[in-house]
């Protein structure tokens, strides 16, 4: 049974994902972030897939979606997160190629300014921030998509 977080004015609460299927866990993600103001970033050994020609990508770092890996240097593409790019970056993304050992590495998903999402390491190392709502987390731990998520608070005042 799980108990909810306490948190307070000056903390919001994270929670650390252990990721059962990893391609399924960043649909998911995609389709609950998707808004005018969210971007997605990738960064990997990418030139398997084909997500460098999706409209709109870049391969520069902006505000709060940086590069997780400084040597060796990765490919590393920056996209709008739109309703009509999340079916491109499923393409780009499904096969097992993707996600395979020096494929994607990091992934960040950013809506209005912050962080949402993060995986790092092959998705050894998983985020859901505020923007992701609990009830999803328990909806993708019902279906197996998740093995499980632990709350982690942070101080509101701190970059993630």
């Amino acid at each position: 049974m799980r108990t909810p977080p306490i948190s307070c004015a000056m903390e919001e609460t994270a929670y650390k994902l252990d990721a059962r299927d990893r391609p399924r866990l960043l649909i998911a993600m995609m389709h609950a972030l998707t808004a005018e103001e969210s971007k997605i970033s990738f960064e990997g050994d990418l030139s398997h897939t084909h997500l460098a020609q999706i409209e709109g990508v870049g391969r520069e770092e902006t505000g709060v979606l940086k590069r997780a890996t400084l040597w060796p240097k990765l490919d590393f593409l920056v996209m709008p997160l739109t309703p009509m790019n999340i079916s491109r970056i499923e393409e780009a993304i499904v096969s097992k190629i993707a996600f395979s050992h020096g494929g994607i590495i990091h992934v960040h998903i950013e809506q209005k300014g912050k962080i949402a999402f993060a995986a790092y390491d092959n998705f050894q190392s998983v985020v859901a921030y505020p923007a992701v709502p609990v009830a999803l987390l328990q909806d993708l731990t019902e279906r197996r998509v998740l093995r499980g998520y632990l709350p982690s608070t942070r101080n509101a005042a701190k970059s993630p």
